[in-house]
């Protein structure tokens, strides 16, 4: 039987599994619950209130998730934050792994070593990071577990999201996309901070677009603007929607972002104005250090910085705003 309020309830049920399994239990919940309609009913056609006693009979989303996994509470952090924390544990360890990588490949590229010197500082890259990821995420879903922080609403059959069409879904691709780009954004900016540099041809010169130690020196605004991406692609991850816990995230994270920046791009001088002579020597244009003083292209840089969180601000807020009218 097809039914909007069923469809939302396996929806709820099975929206974290891998696709394999949630085609496998939607298909089983779908029989179950005609069954349970046909038991309750017979030949009479079931009216919602039949439809409602029979879902609330089965127990909430979340349970119904639990006994299909088979988590249980074998673990440190128990239902419904278990499932959560399974999901994204894996996929910002994925998404750390990738950005890890394409860090480290630039970085052969442009200051190659032995290879197993390479291979050596990669894995131990890998394995640093990937261990403070796992180790924060853990404390976090812990924490939440033993505090009772409800990352989802009481159960109620009027509370099921509807089931998103494909238009109005943010797709796990740009999620993870998100979540790669945050990680590498440290990673290249503390890490590996003379990949943004010019190369002259005629005197085989390579000069850093920014001084490396003022770099690392704001170490703190870097990896607060990459954690504030973190989350809230984790939050769209999760939600698959937009929605007001999406809309409230990307505010939020957006705003702390912003102020960062303002603090990293004018209250520090990060930019190499070596590389302005060079270039002026280069060009032939003797005021060219006048008009882009290492100031301006600052502030060039933070206007652009501003631009992309503003746009990602208005387009959440209107994608919302849509998705509620309908």
């Amino acid at each position: 039987m097809k039914n909007d309020l069923i469809d939302r309830y396996v929806y709820a049920v099975t929206k974290r599994m891998n696709r394999k399994v949630r085609e496998d239990v939607q298909k089983e919940l779908y029989g179950l619950i005609d069954d349970m309609l046909m038991e309750r009913c017979g030949e009479r056609t079931p009216t919602e209130k039949d439809i409602r006693v029979v879902l609330t009979e089965l127990g909430s989303p979340q349970e119904l998730y639990a006994k299909y996994t088979d988590d249980g509470e074998k673990c440190l952090i128990g239902q419904p934050y278990y499932s959560m924390y399974k999901f994204v544990l894996t996929t910002v360890l994925i998404c750390v792994a990738a950005g890890l990588t394409i860090g480290s490949v630039v970085m052969q590229i442009m200051e190659p070593q032995t290879w197993y010197m390479a291979i050596a500082e990669y894995l131990g890259r890998i394995w640093s990071v990937g261990l403070a990821v796992f180790g924060g995420l853990t404390l976090l879903f812990a924490a939440f577990y033993r505090k009772g922080v409800k990352l989802d609403s009481v159960f109620s059959l009027d509370n099921l999201p509807s089931v998103p069409k494909k238009k109005n879904q943010i797709s796990i691709a740009e999620s993870i996309v998100g979540i790669v780009f945050s990680t590498i954004f440290p990673i290249l900016f503390l890490g590996f901070p003379q990949v943004f540099c010019a190369v002259f041809k005629e005197s085989s010169e390579i000069i850093p677009l920014f001084k490396a130690e003022a770099l690392r020196d704001t170490w703190y605004l870097i990896v607060l603007m990459s954690v504030c991406g973190i989350v809230c692609d984790i939050v769209k991850l999760m939600e698959r929607r937009y929605n007001k816990t999406v809309l409230v995230t990307t505010m939020v994270t957006n705003a702390i972002s912003a102020v960062a920046a303002v603090l990293w791009l004018t209250c520090f001088s990060l930019v190499n104005p070596e590389l302005i002579v060079k270039l002026s020597a280069a060009v032939n244009d003797a005021d060219l250090p006048k008009v882009f003083t290492p100031d301006r292209l600052q502030n060039i840089f933070l206007v652009c910085v501003l631009i992309v969180l503003a746009i990602e601000m208005v387009e959440t807020v209107v994608k919302t705003i849509i998705n509620r009218e309908k």
